[in-house]
């Protein structure tokens, strides 16, 4: 234990005589000065240090575990080229993700009709059909499916005509791993807010229907009154 380092229970009054303090650790005064040198309850003391260190351990352990915790995603990812593919598979799976690929367009749709996928990244220039007619493609069938579209031919394929195809996000080769992560992350990001936000849209909507069938059934109740109403009068009429 270091003779140098301060008590964390030891507390100055200026009520009491010099070098004595007031300790938390027992509860009364105490003669050191705040210097664990001096402690009267050494053992105690380590004790304690060292069940809030183990205390301490524990939590960030937790902490480091949940900032750490992969998102698990499902991504296809399309290329023709199979060494970048292999790359980006590699680098994904070690941010947790799954993956499945596909060498061109009409592999990548069949490889999403029989699979739940959460992203696609797709490379442009390919046999069958390319990026952008992919894209078209896919967001035909899901519609905020997020799609990333890459291409080595950025004097050809824009990020305009990319965007304007539904593609969320457009990056050029070669890219560096770190800006490929960082905008797959944003995408990512983007995507679970908006699915969030249909949520939400989707919830006041049953709720606004719930309301309107609920008025719509008490007016067919006040109608079936007024009818009731209606008949009882015309009966003792007769």
């Amino acid at each position: 234990m270091s003779i140098s380092r301060k008590c964390p229970f030891y507390r100055n009054s200026q009520n009491l005589t010099i070098d004595r303090g007031y300790c938390d650790l027992v509860g009364n005064q105490t003669i050191c000065s705040g210097t664990i040198q001096f402690c009267e309850n050494r053992d105690a003391l380590r004790k304690r240090l060292l069940e809030q260190k183990s205390v301490e351990g524990l939590n960030n352990k937790g902490e480091e575990v949940q900032k750490k915790k992969p998102p698990n995603d499902k991504v296809l990812v399309v290329d023709d080229e199979e060494p970048l593919r292999k790359l980006i598979v590699t680098l994904l799976s070690k941010q947790g993700n799954q993956c499945i690929t596909a060498s061109n367009g009409i592999e990548a749709l069949n490889a999403i009709k029989q699979n739940k996928v959460d992203a696609v990244i797709t490379d442009i220039v390919m046999p069958e059909m390319d990026g952008i007619a992919l894209t078209k493609e896919i967001l035909s069938l899901y519609p905020y499916l997020p799609i990333m579209v890459m291409t080595g031919h950025g004097k050809e394929y824009s990020a305009e005509s990319a965007i304007a195809a539904g593609a969320r996000d457009f990056i050029e080769k070669p890219f560096s791993i770190e800006e490929f992560l960082l905008r797959l992350s944003k995408m990512m990001r983007d995507y679970e807010i908006l699915c969030q936000i249909k949520v939400k849209q989707n919830q006041m909507v049953y709720r606004l229907s719930k309301k309107s069938l609920e008025e719509i059934n008490e007016l067919k109740r006040e109608i079936d009154s007024l009818k009731s109403r209606l008949c009882s009068v015309y009966s003792r009429s007769w």
